[in-house]
């Protein structure tokens, strides 16, 4: 599409809960996402000439200093990171009472947009989908100490080159190692379907490892289309994740022709005790390769440590 047609789009005034909302030299587009506390838009960058997505924070918080911190800590962090699997943000501001980011725009689909049309993703693909993000996060965790923090399927999307990106670290972490008592967080946060027993239990001090095991809870969801824990409301699957006792069922009650490697490889990520977890993203992203080849591995429960699924003997 040319230039000249956003060149020609009206200013970017749009009504939203009865407020006028204006953005120096953007003119928006359409709304491509909605949380709790902001609002994405795909917009035209007058001044750069390109599309991009703006990151609104919501008119009730924007006088909050809190949250205005920790806006402008996400946007911080993005613009941080350089690598082609995380969406980079260019710069934060504060224009006409709005507080906002701007950040780069994937043409594409999420993962979660992908599942309401297929009903799940094939193995091959899903292997692809846990080797790019772990290679992103390898890269974050490694350079930054960052803990991504809500991995799901709504947060992982592939633009029109088939190039995977991660989106939205506005819970993420950077880590630090801290000696003594430190106070236990007041809330958890993260999504319930996906998070880690860490995150459950408030951990101050996330890793890694907690987004191994929520990546495979993604995973698990793409290839089997349901989540682990199905059946459970919002507090009983939290309580799952954590149960030594409760486990989900073989991603091969729902799809036999899922590899048994597969299928270890995710009961290695999804160990509940994480001393006993796959320890890096290094070696997951070599247990992929390792499916790929057709290799199968040992499991990965150890002196009781169970994983959030079970196999079939």
């Amino acid at each position: 599409m040319s230039n000249a047609y956003y060149d020609n789009l009206p200013d970017a005034q749009l009504t939203i809960r009865s407020r006028i909302l204006k953005i120096p030299n953007l003119k928006l587009i359409s709304k491509i996402g909605d949380g709790g506390m902001s609002t994405v838009w795909k917009a035209w960058d007058i001044v750069n000439q390109r599309v991009v997505a703006v990151k609104i924070l919501n008119k009730e918080f924007a006088s909050d200093g809190a949250e205005i911190r920790q806006f402008r800590s996400e946007e911080r962090l993005m613009e941080e990171i350089h690598h082609p699997g995380i969406v980079q943000a260019y710069n934060f501001d504060n224009g006409n009472g709005n507080w906002y980011y701007i950040m780069e725009y994937v043409d594409g689909y999420s993962f979660a947009e992908l599942l309401k049309r297929k009903q799940h993703v094939r193995e091959s693909d899903c292997l692809l989908i846990c080797e790019s993000v772990a290679v992103a996060l390898d890269y974050a965790w490694n350079n930054h100490g960052l803990v991504h923090c809500d991995l799901k399927p709504e947060n992982i999307m592939i633009n029109t080159e088939g190039v995977i990106k991660l989106l939205d670290l506005g819970i993420s972490h950077r880590y630090e190692f801290k000696e003594g008592p430190q106070a236990v967080p007041e809330h958890v946060l993260g999504t319930p379907a996906y998070i880690s027993p860490e995150q459950v239990y408030g951990d101050f001090e996330l890793d890694c490892r907690s987004d191994v095991y929520s990546l495979a809870a993604t995973i698990y969801h793409l290839a089997t289309g349901r989540i682990l824990f199905p059946d459970y409301d919002t507090e009983n699957t939290m309580r799952a994740h954590c149960d030594e006792a409760t486990q989900a069922r073989d991603p091969r009650a729902y799809h036999p022709e899922l590899s048994e490697g597969f299928c270890q490889l995710l009961e290695s990520m999804l160990v509940k005790n994480r001393d006993y977890r796959v320890a890096n993203w290094s070696d997951v992203f070599t247990m992929c390769q390792e499916v790929e080849a057709g290799n199968k591995f040992k499991p990965r429960a150890v002196n009781g440590a169970n994983s959030s699924i079970r196999l079939f003997s």
